[in-house]
């Protein structure tokens, strides 16, 4: 097999799920594909984060594995409510113009903080910005931008700075009028799961109807 091949795969393995044994998580972090009685799944773990939720389904075919469930866990808890309310205050404030916050986690203290990176430039309908520079045992959390007065959605430039990312997505928009509009979402390497996150910013759950647990406090 070419070196390429087996880096690529030793990056990211191919398990099959047992179907009688019992199945163990992935306890390193990184990221691996299952192979499941009902199709295909992606089970990834960082510091703060551990998923496993499904990428295709099919039962044309009977295949000897077994079956597990979706799950989606932080290692912190839940996303500290006041952060993300000081970054939609943030935003208003900065109406017409984008803005940019992340929220961070200390894997050592297990605090969580806003940061306002440098903006290189900014206008009503872009930002661009210098990603900071976190401390090792530092992690981004929630990576969040202003529409200004337009409304919340992530574009297609937004979805091509995610890719490739694990971490929770946030746009704030409309931040002209009394209510804002808003759109989360959890980026994993490239799939995109909406989250759902009322237009206060009070309260949220990940996931939604599909049953993760609530991750905003």
């Amino acid at each position: 097999m070419d070196a390429r091949d087996i880096a690529l795969q030793q990056s990211a393995p191919v398990v099959t799920v047992p179907r009688y044994g019992g199945f163990t998580p992935l306890t390193d972090n990184g990221h691996r594909f299952l192979v499941t009685g009902d199709g295909l799944w992606l089970e990834a773990r960082r510091p703060w984060l551990y998923l496993r939720v499904p990428l295709a389904h099919q039962k044309s075919v009977p295949m000897p594995y077994g079956c597990i469930g979706r799950e989606l866990s932080l290692t912190f808890g839940k996303i500290p409510r006041n952060l993300v309310v000081d970054f939609f205050r943030y935003a208003v404030d900065r109406c017409p113009q984008e803005c940019v916050g992340w929220i961070v986690w200390n894997a050592t203290t297990g605090e969580m903080r806003l940061v306002f990176p440098w903006e290189v430039s900014s206008g009503c309908s872009h930002v661009r910005y210098t990603r900071p520079v976190l401390n090792e045992d530092e992690h981004l959390v929630v990576d969040l931008h202003s529409h200004g007065q337009l409304s919340a959605f992530f574009s297609t430039e937004d979805d091509r700075d995610d890719r490739g990312e694990f971490k929770i997505a946030g746009v704030v928009g409309n931040c002209d009028r009394s209510q804002c509009s808003t759109a989360f979402r959890l980026c994993a390497n490239g799939l995109f799961l909406p989250l759902a996150f009322d237009s206060t910013g009070m309260n949220g759950q990940i996931g939604g109807r599909d049953g993760y647990p609530s991750s905003f406090c």
